[in-house]
């Protein structure tokens, strides 16, 4: 598994994506006709070889709506995993007890989306890329991020690294994802899931709270520079990391 996009929800759609150009160079790739059937419309920033995603509800009846408020604010709000057989990930998960919430199965796309509540509280989906023969490939394609994404590549984004996810009991949802994504925990630290590109961590959130994409790691070409145009920008800039649509983006060299 790989780990290729990552969505937040936004009532602003075009200042977030704004802050994520003004911050990280970010450019958009695509804008999706088609997530108007989940009642949102929605921007994919190209960062490295993976995408950040943001989702600006439409209709209030949208679950990102109701996320949203949920939330009290702009959130993150669903983590992508690129599959070499997004099918038999599929069944594993679903064997487990993951309810699956929506599915698209396309010559050349096959996805599924699970309930929040069966990952701890995170929409998640796993994904392939039919005509690829190797999910790994850097600069495969991608149809969430449309055909022309490796035109909006800047220098100043080079990966994203990590995922971090914060939530009461770390140790319970690890053990969790572990098990539904048939990955092992690190065997030195077991609050780490790592992917064959990428990884999932765990940290501890507040007792009684929901769990929450708190944080990601984007590898960039200037880190004093990202955290001075994050300042500049009037954002919250804290633990070394830049706050963008309720998460933090922790710029690493």
């Amino acid at each position: 598994m790989r780990l290729r996009q990552v969505a937040l929800a936004s009532r602003d759609l075009d200042a977030v994506t704004r802050q994520f150009h003004d911050v990280f160079g970010l450019k958009v790739a695509y804008n999706d006709p088609g997530i108007i059937h989940y009642g949102l419309k929605n921007a994919v920033l190209s960062a490295g070889t993976a995408f950040l995603e943001v989702v600006e509800p439409v209709r209030e009846d949208a679950s990102a709506a109701r996320f949203l408020n949920r939330r009290g604010g702009d959130a993150g709000y669903m983590v992508i995993l690129q599959t070499a057989d997004a099918e038999a990930e599929r069944a594993r998960a679903v064997a487990l007890g993951a309810r699956v919430v929506d599915d698209i199965d396309s010559a050349n796309y096959r996805c599924a989306h699970f309930h929040p509540a069966d990952f701890g509280g995170v929409l998640v989906s796993f994904d392939q890329q039919r005509n690829e023969p190797d999910f790994l490939e850097p600069f495969g394609d991608w149809w969430p991020a449309g055909p022309n994404w490796r035109d909006t590549q800047t220098d100043e984004v080079l990966a994203v690294t990590a995922v971090t996810l914060a939530t009461p009991d770390p140790d319970a949802l690890a053990s969790r994802w572990s098990e539904l994504l048939g990955k092992p925990l690190d065997a030195r630290n077991s609050r780490r899931l790592p992917l064959d590109r990428g990884e999932i961590r765990f940290a501890r959130g507040p007792a009684g709270a929901s769990t929450s994409i708190a944080a990601l790691d984007l590898k960039v070409a200037d880190v004093a520079g990202t955290l001075e145009r994050g300042r500049a920008a009037g954002l919250t800039v804290d633990g070394g990391g830049v706050s963008i649509g309720g998460v933090s983006f922790i710029p690493i060299p």
